[in-house]
């Protein structure tokens, strides 16, 4: 209420002046049922033995005549009363309605405002999950890894119990052999180092890269699923705005706002929503309201288009086929 106060001052003031008047002329009141008194006649009173019968008559008349228009002129008076309260009543009504409106449209733009807000919401979550799901995907490739790297110690440390097993075996041989067991048992040590290293390296790396193509794999898939729902609800948007644009301009025909009618419009837009071409695909049955359809379409240019580029060249928009159904589009 006092959003609408302070958005139109000067009509709330004439709104509340006329309420005081009426007011004012309800508690003072006007009985027109009143019945015009007599006026006290000014006239002097002669005293005369004879009395002339026609003068009198013509007094009489003229008394009768001014007591006429004094009735004419109260009721006159009466009716110019009448017709003022009325337009009064009349402008206060009219006022009423469009406070109504103003309060209606007031409630519409909060209710939008906050659908608005609770998408953002919704968006907002859906990518703090997201972040979320991708921060456990590194937690995870980070423990494997540690993983890997303690099987790999393991391994390290059984492969030199083994090689010092043999190296003591090789010491209990006979002794005249000893130096050259002893040679060829670091040869083959060093080479199986180097051929275990070069093993765990190629290991290491191959999972680094299976770790960094599953990662790429999962992001580039989960952009493309927020592009796919990006598109998709700004293009659920701009069709929306299409039809409410359209029954702004409409004019319905006479007889046909009440009669459920509704028809199939093609519309052949250019890439700023200028209106290329527009015909009535599937017929209400009704010319005059398949005319006006045409003539909103026309009138509404240029159409709403999606700001991406990519959304802006699909066929859908630039060749826009819709229902236009009054029934759901006004409200």
């Amino acid at each position: 209420m006092f959003d609408i106060i302070r958005r139109n001052p000067l009509a709330f003031l004439i709104a509340l002046a006329l309420h005081v008047a009426l007011v004012a002329f309800m508690v003072v009141g006007v009985d027109w049922r009143e019945k015009p008194k007599p006026m006290a006649s000014d006239a002097k009173v002669v005293q005369a033995t004879v009395v002339n019968e026609a003068a009198v008559r013509k007094e009489v008349e003229k008394l009768k005549q001014k007591e006429q228009r004094k009735k004419q002129e109260s009721l006159e008076a009466k009716r110019r009363e009448e017709r003022r309260l009325a337009e009064l009543k009349k402008r206060r009504e009219a006022e009423k309605r469009r406070l109504a409106k103003l309060e209606k449209e007031r409630k519409a733009r909060e209710k939008a405002e906050a659908a608005a807000r609770r998408k953002a919401e919704a968006e907002k979550k859906r990518l703090v999950a997201l972040k979320k799901k991708e921060r456990e995907i590194k937690q995870r490739q980070a423990a494997e890894k540690k993983r890997l790297a303690a099987l790999e110690a393991k391994r390290k440390a059984e492969e030199k119990a083994r090689a010092e097993r043999k190296r003591k075996e090789a010491e209990r041989k006979k002794a005249e052999a000893e130096k050259r067991r002893k040679e060829e048992a670091r040869r083959k040590k060093a080479e199986a180092e180097k051929r275990r290293k070069a093993e765990a390296e190629r290991k290491r790396k191959e999972a680094e890269a299976r770790a960094k193509a599953e990662a790429a794999a999962r992001e580039k898939e989960l952009q493309a699923q927020f592009e796919a729902e990006q598109r998709a609800s700004e293009a659920a948007r701009i069709v929306r705005l299409i039809r409410k644009k359209v029954a702004r301009n409409w004019n319905p025909p006479p007889g046909t706002l009440d009669k459920g009618l509704k028809c199939r419009i093609n519309v052949r837009l250019g890439a700023s929503g200028s209106v290329l071409a527009v015909s009535v695909v599937s017929s209400s049955g009704n010319i005059a309201f398949d005319r006006s359809v045409e003539t909103a379409v026309r009138k509404a240019e240029p159409l709403p288009m999606p700001d991406d580029p990519a959304l802006r060249a699909r066929n859908e928009f630039r060749n826009h086929t819709f229902i236009f159904d009054p029934a759901k589009s006004l409200n």
